[in-house]
């Protein structure tokens, strides 16, 4: 025992001359000891989806709002939001039980007030943060007025190094409409160099730039425009552009094949959408993200169910028939077993729209070429979710894209036509028309295959 023990000491001295010969193991090559390298702490910024808006009196409207770290990672679950309205008597605004960082606008009297959150992180070492107030202005109009808000996919966006990323926005009405189209006015703007930004409308190109192979940066990227009744509506996209060297994710939405943020839903019509995650390379990484997805509604009425094996969801809505309008936000979570990050996008959901076109087909459509038979298309009117007369509406109008032929329908009635498949290939069919009763344009979009 004695002789091990002697045999040890010296392997324990001839190790710590040798480790003094070498600089004492540090990196600089100095004998003198080496200090712990300092960790740079976290710092937090919170930002609204909205900066400003419009609600009905009478109605609501969701706004949310995002707390990240100083590394991009958003930290909204471990942070406080506290939500206030400058005038209650002009309108509310009150946190969303399941989801705090989202909250509902109500309208109370018509009138402009302000709409505020306080965020308070909690640090990794129970310590907590409060972030500096942030600000929203909303607008209140008479109940039987339209409204306008912004439908943003994502509020909170990864990119890399390098990486051009196509975002689109939609300007939609208290109806569920999009009417993107119907403006001109759209502007955009960065607030770093780390995200620039070349746009078309409702439409841009994000170009993300971080040579950092150890910390991330934010930009926050802005879009704003003149909705019809002249007032401005403006929202924020936080873009945080990961280290060097890291993947990025993104989930995007789509419904029969076309891009999608924004879905009407009835009580008696659910609405039907795909979702799926691509990484920054632009490959489709769904079957990574194996994990239970969520889909979680701002509304109480509002309910979605996953088909098994896919991500295709159908969402529906037990709100009355004859009430109405709620607008909405409807979250897509992707979880994954394998991988850390928890990437998603929002629609903006509207149950039982004053005035909508639905169709009465199932969607896709499929026409046969041999033998060429006609097929039926029917857009029925709705209003509250109720069923509508076809004379609700003035100025039909029936448009085709793709080899399919439109001729009037056996009744010869307005909201009908027939349509018959001229050559192999995908189709639209699209039906318009304008409300009599307030002059609200109409549109319903039909896809289809002519096989």
């Amino acid at each position: 025992m004695k002789l091990r023990t002697w045999a040890t000491w010296l392997a324990g001295t001839a190790m710590t001359f040798l480790l003094a010969a070498c600089g004492g193991g540090g990196s600089g090559g100095s004998s003198s000891p080496s200090t712990p390298a300092a960790t740079t702490p976290l710092t937090f910024t919170v930002k609204m989806s909205t900066t400003s808006g419009e609600v009905g009196v009478g109605r609501t409207l969701t706004i949310s709002a995002l707390a990240v770290d100083s590394n991009g990672v958003d930290v909204s679950g471990n942070t406080v939001f506290t939500w206030s309205s400058a005038d209650n008597g002009i309108a509310t605004v009150e946190p969303v039980a399941a989801t705090p960082a989202n909250a509902v606008v109500r309208g109370i009297a018509t009138g402009t007030t302000n709409v505020q959150v306080v965020a308070t992180v909690r640090n990794a070492d129970n310590t907590t943060t409060t972030l500096p107030a942030q600000t929203a202005t909303m607008t209140v109009v008479p109940a039987s007025a339209v409204s306008y808000s912004l439908s943003i996919p994502h509020t909170n966006l990864s990119m890399s190094d390098g990486q051009e990323l196509p975002v689109k926005v939609s300007l939609v009405d208290s109806n569920g409409n999009d009417v993107s189209a119907s403006v001109n006015s759209w502007a955009w703007a960065s607030s770093a160099t780390a995200v620039q930004v070349t746009a078309s409308q409702n439409s841009a190109t994000l170009k993300a730039s971080n040579s950092s192979t150890t910390a991330a940066v934010t930009a926050d990227v802005s879009v704003s425009v003149t909705a019809p009744d002249g007032r401005a509506i403006g929202g924020v996209i936080v873009v945080t552009v990961a280290k060097n060297g890291s993947a990025t994710y993104r989930v995007v939405t789509t419904r029969l094949g076309q891009p999608v943020d924004a879905l009407q839903v009835l009580n008696d019509h659910p609405a039907k959408f795909t979702s799926r995650v691509l990484r920054n390379d632009g490959q489709d990484v769904t079957a990574d993200f194996d994990g239970t997805w969520t889909y979680t509604a701002t509304s109480p009425t509002l309910s979605t169910a996953e088909a098994a094996g896919t991500h295709d969801a159908t969402v529906s809505s037990s709100l009355a028939k004859g009430t109405g309008p709620v607008q909405s936000t409807l979250t897509v979570t992707a979880v994954s077993t394998k991988l850390s990050v928890r990437p998603a996008a929002a629609l903006s959901v509207t149950e039982n729209p004053t005035w909508t076109l639905v169709d009465d087909n199932q969607q896709p459509l499929t026409l046969l070429l041999m033998p060429a038979i006609p097929v039926e298309v029917t857009a029925r009117m709705k209003h509250l979710g109720d069923d509508a007369q076809y004379t609700a509406c003035k100025d039909w109008a029936w448009d085709k894209t793709g080899p399919v032929s439109l001729t009037p329908s056996m009744l010869m009635l307005p909201h009908q036509v027939r349509a018959t498949g001229t050559a192999a290939g995908d189709f639209t069919i699209t039906a318009t028309c304008t409300v009599v009763a307030d002059n609200t344009p109409l549109k319903l979009v039909f896809v289809g295959t002519v096989k």
